[in-house]
């Protein structure tokens, strides 16, 4: 099945890495036909329940449709292509469109559309069968059938001031969730992270299935970050205080380890100069994730990521404008 992911554009990279790093994890084999900053087109193995499952994971992505055509965006190369892409399935019918497109009109296409597929259909805009959907470009119209839909509102209702427990740094859940994503870590998978602080990452991990630890140098963030998880009834985790170089005398070998680096503002590093401190956590979160793992981690200069080079190998970089004088850089790392 072709698979068509409308990505939301609120970043130029993350979007299309996460999907294909959920997709690694919930439906691999998978072949990329076309990625740009609107769509993430592959041809995937995937049935219905893979389909339900990725956008529950989600983030970054507002919908995922079943291929039906694209084609220039002119509205005559549109019709045509629909006149040869019937729809042979039995129902009522709703036509969105998606518009980026400064030379089309969505009513325009809407009504051209309607004029192929709806003349033997019932037109219900509430609760369609079948919801066909235009995602238009200034080149390009890509059209599909709606498969699943992200609910991005989920992670806007677990934003940090309405948690039970909040410290100044604290990941968006979206962002989080995408980072959790790019670890491509499995359902009962075993995830670590090891600046765990107020548990923003952990939660989102707990979210999709995933069993989780977490550690902090400071007791009071375990407490709170209990506070967290349990508040949103994530009860398969482990939580304990400890610096991290002891990280490997805690805890067993895990799939992945996805963590916010403190950076000595707002996030304590005992007096610890950073480069030290990210140098005996790489070592440290090295020797715990398994062979084939991935290490997804947040540092505050793009520099430092060359830190982590000794002891894993770095496959992927993000940079993502925090606020006018912050920065932040997602490296990706295997074992």
């Amino acid at each position: 099945m072709q698979l068509l992911f409308e990505l939301s554009k609120e970043h130029p990279t993350l979007p299309h890495a996460e999907v294909l790093s959920c997709l690694s994890a919930e439906a691999p084999y998978c072949t990329v036909l076309e990625k740009n900053d609107n769509v993430l087109i592959v041809d995937a193995p995937v049935t219905e329940p893979p389909i339900q499952r990725l956008a529950e994971r989600l983030a970054l992505t507002t919908t995922i449709d079943q291929m039906l055509f694209s084609c220039p965006a002119d509205l005559d190369a549109i019709a045509h292509a629909a006149e040869q892409h019937p729809l042979m399935t039995p129902g009522s019918m709703a036509i969105r469109c998606h518009n980026r497109s400064t030379t089309l009109h969505s009513p325009d296409l809407i009504d051209r559309l309607g004029g192929i597929y709806t003349p033997h259909r019932d037109v219900n805009l509430i609760a369609p069968d079948i919801e066909l959907r235009a995602i238009v470009t200034q080149h390009t119209a890509y059209v599909g059938i709606k498969k699943a839909a992200v609910d991005t509102r989920q992670f806007h209702r677990r934003r940090g001031h309405l948690r039970p427990f909040l410290a100044p740094i604290t990941l968006h859940p979206k962002l989080a969730r995408a980072l959790v994503n790019l670890s491509s870590i499995k359902t009962h998978g075993l995830l670590l992270d090891p600046f765990c602080g107020t548990g923003g990452i952990l939660l989102e991990a707990g979210l999709i299935g995933a069993r989780t630890i977490g550690s902090d140098i400071q007791q009071q963030m375990i407490n709170g970050c209990r506070k967290t998880l349990e508040h949103y009834g994530i009860t398969n985790h482990q939580l304990f205080c400890c610096d991290i170089g002891r990280i490997s005398t805690c805890v067993p070998p895990v799939d992945a380890v996805v963590t916010d680096f403190p950076y000595g503002k707002a996030t304590t590093t005992k007096g610890e100069h950073l480069q030290e401190l990210y140098d005996r956590a790489f070592a440290a979160i090295a020797s715990v994730v398994k062979p084939h793992g991935t290490v997804v981690v947040g540092l505050s200069e793009q520099s430092l990521g060359a830190l982590g080079d000794p002891y894993l190998t770095r496959v992927d970089s993000h940079a993502f404008r925090v606020h006018r004088s912050l920065t932040r850089y997602f490296y990706v790392y295997r074992k």
